[in-house]
Parts: C-alpha cells; structure tokens; sequence
C-alpha cells in the first residue's frame, strides 16, 4: 500500500539521478539545463524536475510524470518503482552528492619528488607530466606520493590513487571514497575515436611518451584518448562512453602477463559483443613503461635485446 511519505518521496526525487540509475543515462550541464549524453533531445531544467523530450514532442514535471506520460504506467506502479530504485532529490541549489565521498590528500606546494619519479625514474616526458598537472589531474601530496585524479561529468574529483615516490619503494593504493568508474583519463584536444586502454595511469603516460618519441611530435599524444582502470576491471570504460558520443575503437594495451592477457581477452570480447570494434595491444615488456625505459636506454647507445611494439 502506498503511504503519504512514498508518495512525497517519489514527487521530490531528483529525476537525473532517477535517469541514472534506472536508464544508465548521463548528463551534461548546459547552462541553464542538462542534456542526456545517449538522447540529446531529453533536456532536463536547472532545478532537476522540469523536463521536455524534444524528439517525442512530450513534457512535464517529475518522475512520476514522466513514467505515466511516457511509459504509460499507472500512478501506484509509477511510485514503486522510483522509491524503489532513486534516492531522494537533492534541493535545486545544490549539487548532488556522490554515492562516495572522495578524500584526497593534501596537496604539496612543489612537486619536486613527483617530477623526480615520473620523469627521472619513470623517464615519461616531462611535457606530458606539466600538462596533466595544469589538468588537475596529477598532483603530489604532503608525504610526496603521485596522485592521480578521475573526475565526473561535473569536473568534480570522484577517484584517486596513489603511488610511492621513495627509492624502489611499490606503495600504491587507491583513496578513501574512490569510484572505479571515474578513471584517470588523458583525453584527446582533437576529435578521436580511438581509446587506449591501461591497468595503470603509468603505463598511459608511458604509452603517450613512447608516440611523442616515435613521431618527433611533442603534441602527438594529444591525438588519442587514454584511460587507466586502476587494475583489470571494466568499470571505467562505460562511464568514458558515455562521455563521448561518437563510437569508439577500444585498444586494450594491458599488462604483458597472464592477469593481463586474460583480461584483454574478457574485455574485448564484451565490448565487441557491444558493436564496438576492439582489439588488444600488448607491451613488448611486461608493461608500457617497461617498454619506454627499454627504448630510453637504447637511444642513449645502451644496449636494448627488443624493439618496442611501435617499431614492429
């Protein structure tokens, strides 16, 4: 039986967070509205309530509107199944909160470990390095550990993991409050359909230095999209998708190892079952970076036993 308090609950319920989860929809901030990533003509009012489907010529106001209008559903059946599934609204004036809350460290005044780890240690190309910084999405905390950020639709941090700087020191862990599905990306500045994929934010920018290397561009990495999905889960990717509404050519370029070829081999699978033309790229090493000190080493006249996959 439906009580008062459902019946509120369900009228008050913040309809883009009821678009998320029942439908799997994201939205972009217009200004003065949202627009739906998979349906650009579902527009969706600053105050999180009004709506107006263009192509379906229909509108109103709330969810329970929307499924009696637009799904035909009977006004009880309508309140089930938004407090069955949406949380709450949350009030015009103010952005929803995560399903998280997110703790990153405390921020460093210079990065100078952070600098020392990645282009000294790590040799990736220090361009790459200064302009992710400038992105917000590396910085280096107070104990001088690298932190990479993966933000929302909103720009709002929404994960974060970090890596030790100290030596051959191998601490990595993920923040308090991270979501998988906000994973460290490096995005293309020119339309790109092509979409590298890694286990770690390293192994990306290590990829990028090696094209930078390859074609004598400093701006070459720029050209295609990166992500890291912090391990060998998928959850990154549909949020990523989502963001871009062009369809996208997946290149897995997991690590070189068992965990890392059985992954590539799942994830491919699942996303070229999707309509989405996938295929894998492993490092000639055992990862990406491997790969890139390989090639350092031997353009310094070090002696490299293997050409990197680029030269191949």
């Amino acid at each position: 039986m439906l009580d008062k308090n459902m019946i509120e609950q369900a009228r008050s319920t913040d309809i883009i967070a009821f678009f998320e989860r029942r439908y799997g929809f994201s939205f972009v901030n217009r200004g003065s509205s949202f627009r739906c990533s998979q349906h650009p003509s579902l527009a969706i009012d600053s105050d999180r309530r009004s709506w107006y489907w263009h192509s379906k010529g229909m509108g109103g106001f709330g969810v329970l509107d929307y499924l009696i209008k637009a799904e035909n559903m009977p006004f009880r059946d309508a309140v089930q199944a938004v407090t069955g599934i949406a949380p709450a609204a949350v009030p015009a004036h103010k952005k929803e909160k995560p399903d998280k809350t997110l703790i990153l460290p405390e921020k460093n005044a210079i990065p100078l470990r952070l600098f020392d780890y990645l282009c000294n240690k790590r040799v990736i190309d220090n361009k790459i390095v200064n302009a992710l910084i400038q992105e917000e999405k590396l910085y280096e905390d107070k104990h001088g550990n690298v932190v990479f950020i993966g933000f929302d639709s909103y720009k709002t941090p929404r994960f974060a993991s970090l890596r030790g700087t100290n030596g051959d020191c191998r601490f990595h862990k993920d923040c308090p409050g991270s979501d998988k599905r906000y994973g460290f990306n490096m995005t293309a500045s020119v339309p790109s359909v092509r979409l590298y994929i890694f286990e770690s934010p390293i192994d990306a920018m290590s990829h990028a230095s090696i094209e930078n290397a390859v074609t004598g561009d400093a701006e070459a990495w720029k050209r295609h999209n990166r992500l890291s999905l912090a391990g060998t889960s998928d959850a990154a990717i549909p949020f990523f998708l989502n963001q871009h509404k062009t369809g996208m050519e997946l290149i897995l370029c997991m690590d070189n190892d068992p965990a890392g070829r059985e992954a590539s081999a799942v994830i491919a699978r699942k996303y070229a079952e999707k309509g989405l033309l996938t295929r894998i790229e492993y490092p000639v090493c055992k990862d990406f970076n491997e790969d890139l000190q390989a090639r350092v080493l031997r353009d310094k006249g070090a002696r490299s036993p293997e050409r990197t996959a680029y030269e191949k």
